[in-house]
């Protein structure tokens, strides 16, 4: 049966003097100099964090996963955390080992009523499984079968089928596992997503369904379908959730039919609106919980050289689908525990061709909810982490008409002028979709932890982007209209109080 649920301080007691956890916190103390250190964001505790994995709710706790090399160790370990809330994470120790693989890569998790199942890639191996029954998921057991869906040998187009991240779920005729991957050329370049189905009842015999999904008019040729997420999300409605190596986080909402398991995709859309690699929108890991929430949370890869440690989750978000099916992207609740010193602005004219400094709200770890009547505007939003002199910025704004006379209004999040640091590599902005009415207000909750914004946008929009603020100064937050002038209807801002003990000292700034 699933554990009874415990205070997390009282479960982690057993472990105070474990090796590891005194290790990873002797890491984050040594890190916590590093101004790009997020306080209210996960960031590993040291060293290469990359893809996550697995989250998951179990015994009232929730669990992340993810691909981690601690100092010193060249292999991709599953790294792991807890939370009560999905907000403050404290480190485990390492849930996964490479054995007859070189790397354990990515997975995903079931949750089932006496024991949590993991399955992932063991790269040079094939999938594998894992399962744990424990209250903090500390004791993993592989299966004496894995890699219980080995690689096999495959044509030029990769056919039959090849291995790679799984997900897994159950049905009423045994346990399913999705292999995310592509066919039909190299990846990245000329290939064509496909996932690839297998089935089984005792997870040691393997069955190969087929493809649950072969597409790639919706995305572009060389996007594949890895790191897949697939769950029911409403609507009778299921969500593709994966990762191109191509173009980053992306998904699809469709129908799944469990007779003929296959998958038909009523729209395809993206997470990440930027270059792959820099500053950006990386790989997801979902989950339902236990209220039903579908729970995604990505990593976010740096745009600078790494000094000590590399990425940064997300915070977690919340997916839905509205009425007509459409997409529905909230950040989650428990987040606003950590408001404190709230701040507001009420309404008040934004002039044209002007950017008005706002007095009194200001930070690098904060939250900010904004709603602006654009009026007549071709361009209006915010600067935020602005220097007094405006040589450090990054720029929020809402395009109300893409072009002249025709297009998708658009929402920006521009990062070239983030930081006058030598080592922050150069990037485009973050530019996505944010197809509101005429007439309807720009409703934004933004996040900012220092060296990562998050943007929330009429609940139906998300961008993320990387920013490295040389100057202690560059807290400002100012407001703009471009052409003519806006209206600020109301805004509010609160700082955010840090998670992490050893930078309870930053908050505030």
């Amino acid at each position: 049966m699933t554990p009874a649920p415990e205070s997390l301080d009282a479960q982690f007691e057993a472990l105070k003097d474990d090796a590891t956890v005194l290790k990873y916190r002797a890491s984050r103390a040594r890190l916590a100099a590093d101004p790009a250190r997020p306080l209210y964001h996960f960031s590993p505790p040291e060293n290469y964090m990359n893809d996550p994995n697995g989250i998951c709710q179990w015994g009232g706790m929730y669990h992340l996963f993810y691909q981690f090399r601690p100092d010193g160790i060249d292999n991709v370990h599953w790294g792991h955390a807890v939370s009560e809330d999905l907000v403050h994470w404290k480190d485990l120790p390492l849930a996964l080992y490479p054995d007859q693989e070189k790397d354990c890569f990515s997975g995903q998790t079931l949750v089932e009523d006496d024991r949590v199942i993991a399955t992932y890639h063991g790269t040079g191996a094939g999938n594998s499984i894992a399962t744990a029954t424990d209250p903090l998921l500390l004791n993993w057991e592989k299966h004496s079968s894995n890699p219980v869906i080995p690689m096999v040998d495959v044509d030029d187009g990769g056919r039959p089928y090849r291995v790679f991240d799984p997900c897994i779920w159950k049905e009423a005729d045994g346990y399913y596992a999705l292999s995310g991957v592509f066919q039909d050329g190299e990846r990245s370049i000329d290939c064509k997503g496909v996932d690839h189905l297998f089935r089984t009842q005792d997870l040691e015999n393997w069955d190969y369904v087929g493809k649950l999904i072969e597409n790639d008019y919706r995305t572009e040729p060389g996007e594949d379908y890895a790191v897949p997420n697939f769950w029911p999300i409403g609507n009778d409605k299921h969500m593709l959730l994966f990762f191109s190596h191509k173009r980053g986080g992306q998904y699809f909402v469709g129908d799944y039919d469990d007779d003929t398991h296959r998958f038909s995709p009523d729209y395809h859309g993206r997470m990440n609106y930027g270059p792959l690699s820099v500053g950006s929108l990386h790989a997801p890991s979902a989950t339902i919980d236990d209220s039903g929430r579908y729970l995604s949370i990505f990593n976010v890869k740096e745009s600078r050289e790494t000094r000590g440690w590399d990425n940064v989750m997300t915070v977690p978000r919340v997916l839905s689908l509205a009425d007509d099916d459409s997409l529905l992207i909230t950040p989650v609740p428990e987040l606003e525990g950590l408001r404190f010193n709230k701040k507001s602005v009420s309404e008040a004219n934004i002039p044209a061709n002007q950017d008005i400094v706002l007095p009194d709200i200001a930070g690098s770890a904060i939250e900010i909810h904004a709603v602006i009547d654009p009026n007549a505007a071709r361009e209006v939003g915010l600067n935020v982490l602005r220097s007094p002199d405006a040589t450090e910025l990054t720029r929020i704004s809402f395009f109300h008409r893409a072009n002249a006379r025709w297009g998708t209004p658009q929402l920006q999040i521009d990062g070239s002028q983030s930081s006058t640091g030598a080592d922050v590599l150069g990037r485009p902005p973050e530019i996505g979709p944010l197809d509101i009415p005429d007439g309807e207000y720009l409703r934004l909750r933004i996040f900012i932890d220092r060296s990562i914004v998050e943007v929330f946008a009429n609940g139906i929009q998300c961008l993320t982007l990387r920013a490295y603020p040389e100057s202690p100064a560059s807290t400002g937050v100012s407001v703009f209209a471009k052409g003519n002038s806006a209206t600020l209807k109301s805004l509010d801002c609160w700082q955010m109080r840090s998670v992490w003990p050893e930078l309870e000292s930053r908050q505030g700034r």
